[in-house]
């Protein structure tokens, strides 16, 4: 008896020593069932009712390698709340591109990095959400040509200007690369469709609203020993764009597209195109 008296204690007194290194605690009073599924890297905490609230559900899912909190789960009799971290890569294709200018295939990306608030109603089917996100793009030239910003090419002629234009690079310059960046702090308000409650599959629609913060040239290239590594800051690109954005889910891995129909730079302050992207959601 009194070492079974002694492991008590020792398990009481190590639960009181975790709970204090961490300040995220949870008090459920009179719970009607707890549940607690653990295996090598996942504890799962599942408590269903309370007294004078049978609805109320709460979830929450801890990674126990590392003791990174991984999602939470809040469930009440109107529906469930939880936030997502999410993370995406993807390949843009720029459309609607002027003549006198060409993008180089494949090499014009966008990262995405944040996290979404979800709310799905009770027994329903749709789940509504809202994040803010992290959100690099960039915009390769062909080797051919390169963004210049403060020369406005005419003919022959060139002239000093606020505008971003499309030039040559020098002559037996190699290594060749110009491109646009843009770093975005977007808002998604995404509507998400379940095909089954109990479906893996699931379909997301809504658009993306991006405040666009910075943007600027990146132009490399090697002329004779000298390589050559240019960053232009202060182009005019617009302030707030609008994308429209659609994946197709399968349990936590998504496909995507997003369709970006206003162009990055102001009108009459640099070509003008729009971008198609496809990529990896999870």
């Amino acid at each position: 008896m009194k070492r079974k008296l002694f492991f008590m204690f020792a398990l009481v007194a190590a639960i009181a020593a975790q709970a204090q290194d961490k300040n995220d605690t949870t008090i459920i009073n009179n719970a009607n069932k707890v549940t607690i599924v653990t295996n090598d890297s996942l504890q799962k905490i599942k408590v269903i009712g309370t007294e004078g609230n049978s609805a109320y559900r709460y979830e929450n899912t801890i990674q126990l390698r590392d003791s990174n909190y991984v999602r939470r789960q809040y469930e009440s009799g109107k529906g469930r709340e939880n936030w997502d971290f999410d993370l995406a890569v993807g390949w843009s294709a720029p459309t609607s591109v002027p003549d006198y200018m060409s993008f180089a295939p494949f090499k014009s990306w966008e990262w995405i990095l944040g996290f979404r608030y979800k709310y799905r109603p009770k027994n329903a089917l749709q789940t509504y959400s809202v994040g803010l996100w992290c959100n690099w793009r960039r915009y390769t030239l062909s080797s051919d040509y390169m963004f210049m910003k403060g020369v406005k090419i005419s003919g022959d002629q060139s002239s000093a200007s606020n505008e971003v234009s499309v030039g040559s690079f020098p002559k037996d310059a190699c290594g060749k690369r110009s491109r646009i960046n843009i770093f975005s702090l977007s808002v998604p308000l995404l509507f998400t469709q379940r095909f089954g409650q109990k479906s893996k599959w699931r379909f997301t629609v809504g658009p993306v609203v991006n405040f666009n913060v910075r943007g600027r040239i990146n132009t490399e290239y090697t002329l004779g020993d000298n390589d050559y590594d240019i960053n232009t800051k202060g182009i005019e690109y617009r302030p707030v764009t609008v994308d429209f954005m659609g994946f197709v889910t399968y349990k936590e891995l998504s496909i995507y597209c997003k369709y970006s129909p206003m162009s990055v730079l102001k009108t009459d302050m640099g070509p003008q195109f729009h971008s198609l992207t496809f990529g990896i959601f999870i």
